[in-house]
């Protein structure tokens, strides 16, 4: 009776601890592809403790993963009734005892029918009773014999090959072993308080179970026998569950992860000897599958492939706030790129709303339409197509999917459904990246030609031994050598201090600019001159005035460059430079100035921190001399008493341009051109004070 109960105890415990479990299946399963979308990359657990790997070999987007258990939570062991203490050796025994005093009963069991030394405790009083009906080996006349003790109030234990008979007192401890008996047992897996609510239904009377939770093991105090029972069932249940646990990681395709969940959890329940369960894993849009049993796994595989199935307008609202560009530029970009997927016929949403406060954006793309609340955003860019629509029958991820530019907060707006997400969002990633950024520095001078440069400058250079090669006048570089790494000096010095030691050079213009890569950068120094470009009086009344329309020109230093930049470091500029000057007008009787201008249109390509000249725009003016006393003739005021006019002189010019364009990739290197930039103004102000010093000014 009493190990029937016991039986039927572990029975119960192991049922509440682990749940119901079947039988594993014949070898490693392993399971292919659900439907036609990511695959599953399946590994059984491996033994030395490495993963396997979840790359996708075939590169069509994130694998899903299987990892299969063993199907088994408890520890494959002997329960403690069926343990083996003594051999069997292939002998048969038969127990036939008749109303047998208990002393004389174990003598005769251990002495001539066992063969195994015992120590009997005197005082064990009563009689036994048993018959066994056919030989039975060895092990299980013992398991017999223990029973029968435990019945009469007896005790059975093995301790050092020796077995101990021991009577019990009242409360159950045996005979002469009260506070004797103590063993402390570790816990790896389960809860100490768990694991000593497991083991109170298989404990004695008298036998005392303690948890400590901080230390992770069980105090067990009682007798020899009992705590072997005990830590073999401890033995049994403490085991590593998630060994025995299935896992599956199961990407969607057009559903969403959430929902997929619930569906699943309501189909195959929480309970159940399974132990199922599915977690939405939001950020990959993909399925947690958790289950005791591998059939479960693949059942809820299969159902996942008949679920993951988008409705009929699951398309869903995401905003991606931009960092490091202009969000209307993105959304331009995107449209561009993307907007080819479908064809010309959008879908049209149903109930279109526009915000009361926002302004309806409008498209002038042929068969693109405004879509619902979207439409209050700010479009990129008049005729630019400003969302994604592809068509109804198209079978593209992108069907349906709109993108807005949020101005006011620099952000991307998304229509779409979950699966194009993925696509856009990557996108957007590699696009949002922060933009390179270009110093130009340029210097413009006006160099006099005189005897030595009657030429100009680019015969000067080429016909003289000067290692100095400058470009023509359409940006190509000369064919010699030297050029590179002459112009690798900063500010334009090796050409500017050459030409300065044969004629007169005059620096109109070094400026310095910061522009983003593929923008324009502008510099306008001079004045506005007002020129009518058209006169018109009425013709039925002659006293009407002559009406003029007059046009402001700018004039002056008017420098335009925008850079590209290669991943090579090349930088492509595009440079529109103009001098220019008012002069009276001649060749007319029009009361209007005329302009005089030097431009030069270019593009040139140039290695970053390298400089390239661009030369050749020569003019030529007639001035009016003046001829005098020497020095009285520069008095102030009294000077024109001594000086008369002289005749005229051809004075000959030309415009040369050095520009030099740095690339400032990150904010490391914005960072050392800046402290180039302020090592520079350091000497520069050093070397002005100590020029006023030996002028005698005071600096200030």
């Amino acid at each position: 009776m009493m190990k029937a109960l016991s039986a039927c105890a572990l029975a119960a415990t192991l049922f509440a601890v682990t749940g119901c479990q079947n039988a594993p299946s014949e070898g490693p399963a392993r399971y292919s592809i659900l439907g036609s979308g990511a695959p599953f990359i399946t590994s059984n657990r491996l033994e030395n403790g490495s993963s396997a790997s979840l790359v996708d070999t075939q590169g069509r987007g994130p694998a899903g993963y299987t990892d299969l258990g063993s199907d088994t939570t408890v520890s494959p062991r002997q329960s403690p009734a069926e343990a083996v203490l003594v051999s069997d050796n292939g002998a048969k025994v038969s127990l036939n005892f008749v109303n047998v005093e208990t002393q004389e009963f174990v003598r005769v069991v251990f002495d001539e029918i066992l063969k195994e030394s015992v120590v009997v405790d005197p005082g064990l009083t009563g009689r036994i009773t048993v018959r066994t009906t056919e030989p039975v080996s060895r092990s299980t006349a013992l398991s017999l014999v223990r029973n029968v003790l435990q019945l009469n109030n007896a005790s059975l234990a093995k301790s050092g090959g020796i077995f101990r008979v021991s009577g019990r007192v009242a409360g159950g401890q045996a005979r002469g072993q009260i506070g004797e008996n103590i063993r402390i047992v570790p816990v790896r897996y389960l809860n100490p308080e768990q694991a000593r609510a497991a083991l109170q239904p298989f404990s004695s009377q008298g036998t005392d179970i303690t948890a400590n939770g901080d230390g992770r093991y069980l105090v067990l105090s009682g007798s020899p026998a009992d705590l072997d029972s005990l830590s073999q069932v401890l033995e049994t249940l403490d085991v590593d569950h998630m060994q025995g646990m299935s896992f599956a990681l199961v990407p969607l395709k057009d559903a969403n992860a959430i929902s997929v969940s619930g569906e699943l959890m309501q189909m195959f329940g929480q309970g159940g000897g399974s132990g199922f369960r599915a977690m939405p894993i939001q950020r990959m849009n993909a399925v947690l599958l958790m289950t005791r049993n591998r059939e479960s796994l693949t059942r809820a595989k299969t159902w996942i492939e008949q679920l993951d199935q988008s409705g009929s307008d699951s398309r869903q609202v995401r905003v991606f706030p931009i960092q490091n560009r202009r969000a209307a530029d993105l959304a331009q970009i995107l449209n561009g790129i993307l907007l080819g997927a479908g064809n010309s016929t959008p879908e049209k949403p149903d109930n279109a709303v526009t915000a009361p406060s926002l302004t309806p954006a409008t498209s002038q793309t042929a068969g693109i339409q405004p879509a619902s609340a979207f439409d209050r955003f700010q479009p990129t860019s008049p005729g630019a197509p400003n969302s994604i629509e592809a068509a109804s029958g198209s079978s593209n991820i992108l069907q349906g999917a709109q993108i807005r530019a949020d101005v006011s907060t620099n952000s991307l707006v998304v229509m779409a459904r979950p699966e194009a997400y993925k696509l856009i969002e990557a996108t957007i990633r590699r696009l949002d990246v922060l933009p390179t950024q270009v110093l130009i520095e340029a210097t413009i001078a006006e160099v006099g030609l005189n005897d030595a440069l009657r030429h100009g400058v680019r015969w000067y250079f080429q016909s003289g031994p000067h290692g100095v090669a400058l470009t023509d006048d359409q940006g190509r570089v000369a064919p010699l050598a030297g050029f590179n790494y002459v112009f690798s000096a900063p500010q334009g010095r090796v050409v500017v201090d050459a030409l300065e030691k044969v004629t007169d050079v005059e620096v109109i213009s070094s400026p310095a600019l910061t522009v983003l890569d593929n923008e324009t950068a502008n510099l306008k120094v001079g004045d506005q001159v007002p020129v009518a470009t058209r006169s018109a009086r009425s013709v039925t009344n002659p006293e009407a005035p002559v009406v003029n329309d007059i046009e402001l020109k700018d004039t002056g230093i008017i420098l335009s460059v925008t850079p590209r930049v290669n991943s090579s470091g090349m930088v492509m500029l595009d440079i529109s430079q103009e001098v220019s000057d008012v002069v009276q007008t001649s060749t007319s009787n029009i009361d209007s100035p005329t302009i005089r201008q030097r431009k030069i249109n270019s593009s040139v390509a140039v290695q970053s921190g390298q400089e390239i000249v661009l030369g050749g725009l020569i003019s030529s003016a007639n001035q009016t001399g003046k001829d005098g006393v020497p020095v009285l003739k520069d008095i102030p005021i009294l000077g024109a008493a001594f000086t008369s006019k002289g005749g005229y002189e051809r004075k000959r010019t030309e415009l040369l341009i050095i520009i030099r364009p740095t690339v400032m990739a990150n904010r490391l290197d914005v960072q050392r051109v800046t402290e180039e930039i302020k090592a520079n103004m350091t000497r520069a102000t050093a070397v002005l004070t100590e020029s006023l010093g030996l002028c005698g000014v005071a600096a200030s």
